[in-house]
């Protein structure tokens, strides 16, 4: 049912795929009273009664300056309070978003030191807008979600790094918050750096920190498995909500596979880079979240991604059935335009920006030349590949994870893919598609998995007459759908069952309703309990009460 759930909410986003979270807004289920004069809101008592009469409820404080009041209730009673006398309009309220730009110099500044090739104006940060991260932003700035990052470590006194740090650890070696190497500096800043703070670049995951693992190297670059190993542990019991492993190759084995069962039991989003080679082997760990089953939807214990470049199409990286989807990770897989997406870089010299060792002639190649400044700070740089998509990922994972805490592994996978911004379904080249930030974070928060409550009152003593020797009793009934986290939407309720149980019998429903809010019965000389259970309109339906909302007591006639 899950699944045809989301499906059903990702088609309807799909009928205009151009302007699916165009408006984060959303209705609060309170509507505001205009009156004719001002005073007719300030006066307590008037109000009272013409709100009783009409069957609503207040529901805040009004204006009562402007003569607005704020109400609940059903669409029969705001039908009637709109044909009520001083009444001059209701309307729907509504919860309007901020509009968020952030002021990251890279998020707006065009580009100017690499230009052959980049259309004028786009800006040396053009990555985020066009997976859709500022939709996303309208809606959350995931203040409460965790990134870990097992990589190389982390600058942590790079200023856009600075505060971002929730936990800091090492394996294999020491001194998480140094990054000799600056990968993980990269990395960690593609997916958490500061946002909004007026300084260098924007992280995808805006408010998200990093849980960060300092992973220790063989002396040449590369990562040990029982460093990572212990990287997943770390990271998974910090609170990471979702994994970045920006590396990978080689075959898989045991101990790895035992590590990433131990995260995907406890429901985090690993998020693993595939090669940057043109291949269809990703090694591992990418091909133990993908295991070439990347064409099924509902298949990976993660996700697996590739690299897109500025036109939307594969870099010279991997491919094939072990990708899931894809994120920016190359401007151009070439000659043109900047080196790469750019992002925080440590202040200490990296192996790649020095002389190496080439093959070819002239037998020494140049540095990265990839620094940036940003304000006179050269802690910034650029750099290429699938592991720069892939902290992209990483983030947007955590950001719905933090958004709907009520969504399971599976559907926070399948979610992230079929939100993805394609042409089709599946292809080797790109998986699912690039990433579309607003789309997810969109569909994530109107999956409702909260039930809906509701209870019935009813008067305790009611006397059958003697003509029928049956009671006519008004049952009142209250029903509410609230959504299960801040900034979710409740689908609203669909129904309101009331169950009604005479003396010893069994309890038996005895009607069900939609907009009504009331209901009148018949009932023989008995002691009753009354309870509901309501129904929201994915389907949620609320547990069956330990204890009856109501009795009732219907006394037989008395004789004359």
């Amino acid at each position: 049912m899950r699944r045809a759930l989301l499906t059903s909410l990702i088609a309807v986003l799909a009928i205009n795929a151009n302007t699916a979270v165009a408006d984060a807004a959303y209705r609060t289920g309170r509507h505001l009273v205009v009156f004719d004069q001002p005073s007719a809101a300030r006066s307590s008592a008037a109000l009272s009664g013409i709100f009783t009469r009409a069957g609503v409820r207040r529901a805040g404080r009004g204006v009562p300056e402007l003569g607005v009041a704020t109400v609940r209730g059903p669409e029969l009673a705001l039908a009637r309070l709109r044909r009520a006398r001083g009444v001059k309009s209701v309307s729907a309220e509504w919860a309007r978003d901020l509009r968020r730009t952030p002021d990251d110099p890279a998020l707006s500044t065009p580009e100017s030191e690499f230009t052959n090739g980049v259309p004028p104006g786009t800006p040396i940060q053009w990555s985020l807008a066009r997976e859709g991260f500022p939709a996303a932003w309208d809606v959350t700035t995931a203040d409460g979600a965790i990134v870990g990052v097992i990589d190389s470590g982390v600058d942590g006194a790079n200023p856009d790094i600075a505060g971002k740090v929730a936990s800091a650890d090492a394996a294999g070696t020491s001194d998480p918050l140094s990054d000799p190497d600056g990968h993980g500096t990269h990395v960690s800043g593609i997916a958490c750096a500061g946002t909004g703070n007026g300084v260098g670049i924007a992280g995808a995951g805006w408010g998200c920190r990093l849980a960060v693992v300092k992973v220790g190297s063989d002396g040449f670059g590369a990562i040990r498995d029982e460093d990572v190993v212990e990287g997943l542990r770390v990271a998974t019991e910090r609170g990471a909500d979702a994994i970045n492993m920006s590396f990978g190759g080689g075959a898989s084995n045991a101990a790895l596979r035992e590590a990433i069962d131990f995260a995907v039991a406890r429901g985090v989003v690993l998020v693993a880079a595939a090669s940057n080679e043109d291949t269809d082997d990703q090694g591992s760990p990418a091909a133990d979240l993908q295991p070439n089953d990347a064409f099924n939807l509902d298949a990976g214990r993660g996700l697996v991604v590739g690299a897109a470049e500025f036109d939307d199409t594969r870099a010279g990286t991997g491919f094939g059935p072990q990708i899931s989807l894809a994120a920016y990770g190359f401007f151009d897989d070439g000659p043109r335009g900047p080196p790469g997406l750019v992002s925080t870089y440590p202040g200490n010299p990296t192996p790649r920006e020095s002389a190496q060792p080439a093959p070819e002639p002239p037998f020494v190649a140049p540095g990265c030349g990839c620094r940036r400044s940003f304000g006179g700070d050269e802690r910034y740089a650029y750099l290429a590949g699938t592991s720069m998509a892939t902290p992209q990922v990483a983030a947007l994972a955590a950001m719905v994870s933090d958004l709907n805490p009520l969504l399971t592994l599976n559907e926070k996978l399948r979610l992230l893919k079929e939100t993805a911004r394609r042409t089709g379904g599946w292809s080797s080249e790109l998986g699912w598609g690039i990433i579309d930030a607003g789309r997810a974070v969109d569909v994530a928060r109107r999956i409702d998995k909260s039930a809906p409550s509701s209870s019935a009152r009813a008067p305790r003593r009611r006397r059958a007459r003697q003509e029928t020797r049956r009671a006519r009793v008004r049952v009142r009934l209250r029903a509410r759908d609230a959504a299960g986290a801040p900034r979710l939407l409740p689908s609203g309720l669909a129904a309101v069952e009331l169950f009604v149980k005479r003396g010893r019998g069994a309890s038996r429903r005895v009607r069900t309703v939609g907009r009504s809010r009331s209901v009148l019965l018949r009932m023989r000389p008995g002691r009753y309990r009354l309870f509901t259970r309501a129904r929201d309109r994915q389907g949620n339906r609320e547990a069956r009460p330990a204890r009856a909302d109501a009795r009732l007591l219907v006394r037989r006639p008395s004789r004359r």
